[in-house]
């Protein structure tokens, strides 16, 4: 197994943790469905649990963490912050998020597929976050 691809894959998964994190604070004064904040509380909680377990495996394989691509990361601020102040509704928080998750997920498995080489506790990680976007996505269905 590689170290090179194992901590590549790593930074990847931090970085997708923390859009994801910031995706979740862009939307939270806009949710006004008591279901709909209890359900990203859960995933922001696992997010951040993933999150540390990605941070140490980085540090134990002498990697450094890694902050989402800044021009994405504003982008897709502002694209957020646009299509809520046009429609502001759990649908919209919904539909922005749900495709975050989308992208995210196509994003996680484009990693695990050039990275083949990494240690199986990395490619755990990773295969965990997919998980955890996809669980996401259906759970924002019901308010679409």
């Amino acid at each position: 197994m590689s170290t090179k691809e194992t901590i590549s894959i790593l930074k990847e998964c931090d970085a997708g943790v923390k859009m994801a994190l910031a995706s979740l604070d862009d939307v939270w004064e806009h949710v006004q469905h008591s279901e709909l904040r209890a359900i990203l509380n859960t995933t922001r909680a696992q997010h951040q649990s993933v999150g540390r377990e990605v941070q140490q495996l980085l540090e134990e394989y002498g990697g450094r963490e890694k902050d989402p691509n800044g021009v994405a990361r504003k982008m897709s601020a502002v694209v957020t912050k646009t299509r809520l102040g046009l429609e502001k509704s759990d649908t919209a928080c919904a539909r922005v998020l749900a495709e975050g998750c989308d992208m995210g997920i196509q994003s996680l498995h484009r990693y695990l597929n050039r990275y083949r080489g990494a240690e199986v506790p990395a490619r755990a990680l990773c295969r965990t976050l997919v998980a955890i976007e996809e669980q996401l996505s259906r759970d924002l269905r019901q308010f679409m």
